[in-house]
């Protein structure tokens, strides 16, 4: 696999990650430290599938990674693995599981000390614990499969968008992105016909007024002979 292709393959594992454990976080119980209650945690220990608080977190942290490993959940780098076991726990199973046997008239400690010694019986000396708990074995989890699923789809419905692109329906013409041009002004015709047309017309005008101007010329002539007529 190329390295463009790994990074790529990294960036939809970390997404994935990333979309699961908000997911995770909108359940009623992670929606609370597992330890002190407190609202809003950001932090995990992911092998023993909790969500945590700053504070607990830190107390988590000197247990040691033989007994809680901590991470943030928006700022640290997630495994498949990791996720799947925080999605086998929970909360709410975590304290089925390492609560089991505390009194009923338990109250959660709200001072470091007392909640350092708290966390310490929980999970150190697994005071509480239920005693049929086996711990399951960390999943073993490969993506690929699903990612290369999901990039199969994504070309074949790109495929098939842009076969409908290039064969339009029936009945609707295909759009022409070429501009068409304006049409051109039409040219005066010089036609012999036309000419011939023109010049035949100006005779006819020509000819038509001659006979008018003699006829008002024959008009004078013959009243002034009939007045010549008249004086003799």
């Amino acid at each position: 696999m190329s390295s463009k292709a790994e990074k790529e393959r990294q960036k939809q594992i970390q997404d994935k990650c990333q979309n699961l454990l908000m997911q995770m976080l909108k359940d009623d119980d992670n929606k609370y430290c597992v330890d002190c209650d407190a609202k809003g945690p950001r932090w995990a220990s992911w092998n023993i599938g909790i969500f945590l608080c700053i504070r607990c977190a830190g107390i988590h942290r000197n247990l040691g990674v033989h007994i809680s490993r901590v991470k943030s959940v928006n700022l640290d780098t997630w495994t498949p693995e990791q996720v799947v076991s925080l999605q086998q726990m929970g909360n709410s199973r975590a304290r089925a599981v390492y609560e089991a046997n505390i009194p009923d008239n338990f109250r959660r400690p709200q001072t470091d000390s007392t909640l350092e010694a708290f966390i310490r019986a929980k999970y150190e000396q697994k005071k509480y614990i239920a005693s049929e708990w086996v711990p399951p074995v960390l999943p073993k989890v490969n993506w690929d499969k699903e990612f290369d699923d999901e990039a199969e789809k994504a070309r074949r419905k790109k495929k098939d968008s842009s076969k409908s692109n290039t064969n339009p329906v029936p009945g609707h013409p295909p759009q022409c992105s070429i501009p068409v041009p304006a049409p051109l002004p039409k040219p005066i015709s010089s036609s012999p016909k036309t000419s011939r047309n023109k010049t035949v017309v100006s005779s006819s005008s020509s000819a038509n007024s001659k006979p008018n101007s003699n006829t008002t010329d024959l008009s004078a002539d013959l009243l002034g002979l009939g007045e010549i007529k008249c004086f003799i």
